[in-house]
């Protein structure tokens, strides 16, 4: 039988003692992120609009420290660097996950609805046109941008300074398929996930002379609490669509993390990774 790779010492618990600061980290992908980090004797600020959902999982994990914060608030997010800073004055990774794809539950809502018309329209032979663009409020919008894309500036603003008195680290940031294929759906989201790898690139040619790395992830379909707001049906078509046919698990994206914030990943740098299924080539 054969034998697993043996994983040297150093890369296996390569982030003991590291300060990593994830937002999203109260569910989905950003709480495996955090689980992943904490396995490795990381110390993990967490950060989560939801204080509840943060109290749940995440504050149950190891070194684990939790920041109710909406990302989209700039104070709130320069205040939250602050305690890093006064707590460790360093940090070594800095995670973007948090993200919506709607404004709130009425457009969550409707947007579903309009996707299961469309999903209905082609078992059944019909054209199906969706329209968005009428709907969209500024304040949708607004909204929207402010969270995937003001968001993740924010955090990466207040991180640079503790990441370079680190000698340097890693940023990834969370990005969608959405941004890099064409899917008809309110512009608010695809738009914000664009604005992000444009975002991660300049920040790479930027930060790269203080050992500071930053590349992006565009995810497909990932089996979340967020994924599976949808018709099961619907779900399943849109894994489908993928040569993979089936979503990713949470703990697989956390792993593709570690990658780009380690050392095994210390040549990459203005990067985004597909884990999509191959929907994404």
């Amino acid at each position: 039988m054969s034998q697993l790779p043996h994983i040297p010492e150093e890369i296996r618990m390569q982030f003991q003692d590291k300060v990593v600061f994830i937002t999203g980290a109260a569910s989905g992908m950003g709480l495996a992120t955090a689980q992943a980090f904490a396995d490795q004797g990381a110390v993990v600020y967490g950060a989560d609009i939801s204080a509840e959902n943060l109290a749940r999982d995440f504050a149950a994990l190891p070194g684990a420290h939790a920041v109710p914060l909406d990302i989209a608030d700039s104070a709130a997010v320069r205040e939250a660097f602050a305690t890093v800073e006064h707590e460790h004055g360093r940090l070594d990774v800095l995670v973007n996950a948090a993200g919506v794809n709607a404004p709130n539950k009425a457009a969550l809502d409707a947007l579903n609805a309009e996707n299961y018309k469309g999903f209905e329209a082609m078992k059944e032979g019909r054209q199906h046109n969706p329209e968005f663009y009428e709907t969209i409020t500024d304040e949708d919008f607004d909204r929207v941008l402010k969270i995937n894309l003001y968001g993740p500036f924010y955090t990466m603003r207040s991180a640079v300074p503790l990441l370079k008195k680190a000698g340097g680290g890693a940023i990834i940031n969370f990005s969608s398929a959405a941004a890099l294929m064409s899917v008809a759906m309110p512009a608010y989201y695809p738009a914000s996930k664009a604005g992000v790898l444009g975002l991660t690139r300049e920040a790479a040619t930027e930060l790269a002379p203080f050992n500071i790395r930053v590349n992006s992830l565009a995810p497909g379909a990932v089996d979340t609490p967020l994924f599976r707001q949808s018709d099961e049906e619907f779900s399943d078509f849109l894994i489908s669509m993928q040569p993979i046919k089936r979503p990713a698990t949470p703990e697989e994206i956390a792993k593709t993390v570690l990658f780009l914030a380690g050392a095994e990943g210390s040549y990459y740098t203005g990067q985004t990774f597909s884990p999509s299924g191959g929907l994404v080539m």
